[in-house]
């Protein structure tokens, strides 16, 4: 995926970006006033200008973003009941924050060894004092998404920072977490699926009338990945495992541990020191003298 406006027009532009998910959403019922707000791109040096004052580079995808439209607010409007009142709406939204809005958060903890651990089903996050996050999406003041750089010689990640102050990771890159993004449709709060808490009820309803296959109800992220290992497990074990005779792979009859094979004759090791001194071939192979030939 490509943020660049000059190989395409602005309407490819945002097509491309969101992978063709109006014309799904137009299809599905009690979906209305779909909106895309337009942006201006940036300007090369304001975005050289913001990585000098953070002391950090954008990525490549982001960057290109960026260099393409300011912003991204993508919405539509869903009712799960026929009476269509504001109580009965639900907004979806894909947002992206401005440049100027990719601030830098504080107020998490700092560990000596700053990196990446594997807990359980999760990655567990662990920032030092040289790590920089920046809020790339704000969620109603229930978490954001983020931008993580553990430090300067990683490239950034995204993750979600909940209102507990814990990181949950969600996309190696920001084409990845767009990605991810269109393929939830944009229902609030998706994100939080991939936290110990899950997402709130009345988000898992949304899921159920638009998108039942997307999300797995009632289960979190690990739950599901566990279920799946155990059923691939089980339809394995119904499999019968071919079993090699290992007697396919012996070429010679075996000898004991301690006889040595010479010619014909089999001797044992105290043989072959009292031999050791005199060597002699065995019979059939000691040459004849010259005049012995006739």
């Amino acid at each position: 995926m490509e943020f660049i406006v000059d190989k395409v027009s602005e309407d490819s532009f945002y097509e491309n970006l969101l992978i063709g998910l109006p014309k799904a959403l137009e299809k599905l019922p009690s979906v209305s006033d779909l909106s895309l707000e337009r942006f201006s791109p940036v300007q090369h040096n304001n975005i050289c200008a913001w990585e000098q004052k953070h002391g950090v580079l954008l990525p490549e995808d982001l960057r290109s973003f960026y260099a393409s439209s300011n912003g991204l607010l993508y919405t539509y409007n869903f009712f799960y009941r026929e009476s269509g009142s504001d109580e009965d709406k639900v907004v979806g939204k894909i947002e992206v924050n401005s440049l100027n809005d990719l601030t830098q958060i504080y107020g998490y903890e700092i560990k000596p060894d700053p990196g990446v651990n594997v807990d359980g089903e999760r990655y567990e996050l662990k920032l030092g004092a040289d790590s920089k996050v920046f809020e790339l999406v704000n969620l109603s003041d229930v978490g954001r998404v983020t931008l993580v750089y553990i430090n300067h010689r990683y490239l950034p990640t995204i993750w979600m920072h909940n209102a507990a102050m814990k990181f949950y990771f969600l996309a190696d890159d920001f084409t990845t977490y767009l990605k991810m993004c269109v393929h939830h449709l944009g229902i609030p709060f998706w994100q939080f699926s991939f936290t110990g808490d899950g997402i709130p009820e009345w988000s898992e309803m949304v899921f159920r009338l638009l998108a039942p296959a997307v999300l797995p109800l009632h289960k979190k992220i690990e739950d599901v990945r566990k279920a799946n290992e155990q059923t691939v497990d089980e339809e394995l074990s119904n499999i019968p495992l071919n079993k090699i005779d290992l007697n396919i792979f012996r070429t010679a009859r075996p000898q004991p541990s301690n006889t040595v094979v010479l010619g014909e004759q089999s001797v044992s090791p105290r043989q072959m020191k009292k031999k050791a001194g005199k060597p002699k071939f065995p019979t059939k192979l000691q040459r004849k003298s010259v005049h012995q030939k006739k």
